[in-house]
């Protein structure tokens, strides 16, 4: 139990780590933005794959894998977009606040075991 307690509480640190950096210059700011777009087309031809098997003669559906990679394209255009504007953002307003990403692990009743993992991650705040 308390080896997974450190482990969770190990992969917090890392990822709030990770969100707090700050890219500086504008070939940064593109490369995010490309590689996010890149896993998103990965991400998205993963997802329209993983529905072949579910039809009846998936050699004819192959066209959801294409449909796939362009939604996850699209959608990791967009994330990019908001990753590589949103430090010029902050950094006009005055009390700026990095994106937080939690992960917390949920117990049963008793605490004894692990139900679950559960994360948020804050965007904006208002």
């Amino acid at each position: 139990m308390k080896k997974i307690m450190l482990a969770l509480s190990l992969v917090e640190i890392l990822i709030s780590g990770a969100a707090s950096a700050q890219v500086t210059n504008s070939q940064e700011r593109f490369q995010d933005f490309f590689a996010t777009a890149g896993y998103g087309t990965a991400f998205g031809a993963a997802l329209g794959a993983a529905t072949l098997p579910f039809q009846e003669n998936p050699e004819k559906h192959l066209r959801s894998v294409a449909i796939g990679a362009s939604i996850g394209f699209f959608a990791g255009s967009l994330l990019g977009s908001y990753v590589i504007f949103m430090p010029s953002v902050a950094e006009s307003t005055p009390e700026s606040h990095s994106p937080k990403l939690t992960v917390t692990p949920l117990f049963d009743r008793k605490g004894e075991r692990i139900q679950g993992i559960q994360s948020s991650w804050q965007i904006a705040q208002f």
